[in-house]
C-alpha cells in the first residue's frame, strides 16, 4: 500500500494537486475536504487545487479517502449533488491508481471526461 500513496501523492503534484495532511480538528472531523465541497461547507483556508487528508489516519485510510476525494470532486464539477458524489465516490474508493488516473483526466476546474462511468454494485 505504502508504494501505492506514494504514486498517488506524486501524481497528484505533477498535475498541481496539492494534498496538504492536517488535523480532525481543522476537518472538522471529516476525514478529508476537496474544494468543490469545502467552500459550501464553510471552508475558507482551502485554495482551488487542494485536497485535505487528516493526518491521523492509518496510511490506508489515507490513499482510499484521497481517492475518495479526488473522484467525488470531478464527479461534482460534473455536475452530481455532493450526495450523489459522495455515494459514487465510496465505491471508487477501492480503485487502482491507474483507474483513478484515467478517470481524473483534467485539472484546475476543466471538466473532466465525459464517458467515465462509475458502476456501484447493488449485491448484498
Amino acid at each position: 500500500m505504502k508504494k501505492h500513496f506514494e504514486d498517488l501523492l506524486a501524481w497528484c503534484k505533477s498535475k498541481g494537486i496539492k494534498v496538504t495532511f492536517t488535523t480532525s480538528k481543522r476537518l472538522l472531523d471529516y476525514a478529508g475536504m476537496n474544494p468543490a465541497i469545502a467552500k459550501k461547507m464553510g471552508f475558507k483556508d482551502i485554495d482551488k487545487n487542494e485536497v485535505l487528508i487528516d493526518v491521523e489516519l492509518p496510511e490506508g485510510t489515507q490513499f482510499k479517502n484521497l481517492v475518495h476525494e479526488l473522484i467525488e470532486q470531478e464527479l461534482m464539477r460534473d455536475g452530481d449533488s455532493y450526495w450523489e458524489a459522495h455515494k459514487r465516490s465510496l465505491a471508487a474508493e477501492q480503485w487502482t491508481l491507474a483507474k483513478v488516473k484515467r478517470f481524473v483526466s483534467k485539472r484546475k476546474g476543466k471538466a473532466p471526461l465525459k464517458s467515465a462511468t462509475i458502476r456501484i454494485s447493488r449485491s448484498k
